[in-house]
């Protein structure tokens, strides 16, 4: 069993060469199990050691001495300008081709590094969607709150309007009985005693009227005042949850906008395996066509002593 990451992206990859199946980064990171940047310097390497190995496989020996031995006639120098001309070629086009793979490998480490990136920051997005979610169902139930607070208020204010127009009645009622007392004192002016203290008791009962008088209307200040913060409260709440919806909108949007670039980093990552798998086909040509040669060459010597 593959114990470190290296061999892990190594075993994944030669499975998927015997299985003749597509060997990119996502399918060595799907069946290694590791991250996007672990499979593609691990990947890179792999290809390396693999190009370098078949490089070795495919170099073209030295010419036979038996060969040599028959052909005496300019085929050593055709076979050396032939062997010249393929490895001048081979060489040019494997340059070409490994520094356009160095150029696409550099790309994909990066787009693989931009969408663990990616990945990341949209899990924390995610985190502080639900955060914000939950703020604005707090700010909820604060509004329906403030709102229970409001409606009791009023309730308060309406039952202190009330005893206040209870209070009006009971004042006009005291004058009422003070007119009277008046008329009463008018026809009695010969019981200045008893004149005397109806005044003192119409006063009393004019004074207890003003004092219901005062404290209702300080209930009624208090209602209002009660009122008052109410609506401010509510008015905090509606601007914090307006606050809180805006945040949310931002950050849907923020998390569509990471959306479009995973998806950009991946068709760039595909374009870039296209390129690599037209290099291959590329190389594999050139090394036919040096196959091709070689067997060419290799024919020509049984036929060199009909010539002569």
């Amino acid at each position: 069993m593959p114990v470190t990451a290296r061999d892990r992206v190594y075993a994944a990859a030669e499975a998927l060469v015997a299985e003749d199946a597509a060997v990119t980064v996502t399918t060595v990171r799907e069946r290694a199990g590791c991250s996007n940047a672990v499979a593609t310097t691990y990947l890179r390497r792999w290809r390396e050691d693999r190009a370098a190995a078949e490089a070795e496989a495919s170099r073209l020996p030295a010419l036979p001495r038996g060969v040599g031995l028959l052909v005496e006639r300019g085929v050593t120098a055709l076979w050396a300008e032939a062997v010249r001309s393929a490895r001048t070629e081979h060489t040019a086009e494997l340059a070409t081709a490994r520094e356009q793979l160095a150029t696409a490998r550099d790309d994909a480490g990066r787009l693989a590094a931009l969408l663990d990136g990616a990945e990341a920051e949209q899990a924390t997005v995610r985190t502080d969607l639900a955060a914000t979610r939950a703020d604005a169902e707090n700010l909820a139930a604060r509004l329906e709150a403030a709102s229970t607070a409001r409606d009791e208020a009023r309730a308060e204010a309406a039952q202190a309007v009330g005893r206040a127009a209870a209070s009006d009645a009971q004042h006009d009622q005291a004058r009422t009985e003070i007119a009277d007392l008046r008329a009463r004192l008018t026809e009695a002016e010969r019981d200045r005693a008893a004149q005397a203290e109806a005044r003192a008791q119409a006063q009393g009962a004019a004074e207890g009227t003003r004092e219901a008088l005062v404290e209702a209307r300080a209930t009624l200040e208090h209602a209002r005042a009660a009122s008052l913060r109410a609506q401010e409260d509510r008015a905090q709440a509606d601007a914090e949850r307006a606050a809180a919806l805006a945040a949310v909108a931002r950050l849907e949007g923020e998390t569509a906008a990471l959306r479009g670039e995973l998806q950009a980093a991946r068709e760039q990552a595909a374009r870039a395996e296209r390129e690599r798998a037209t290099e291959a086909a590329a190389r594999a040509q050139a090394e036919g066509e040096a196959a091709g040669l070689r067997q060419v060459l290799e024919s020509r010597p049984a036929d060199a002593p009909g010539r002569d």
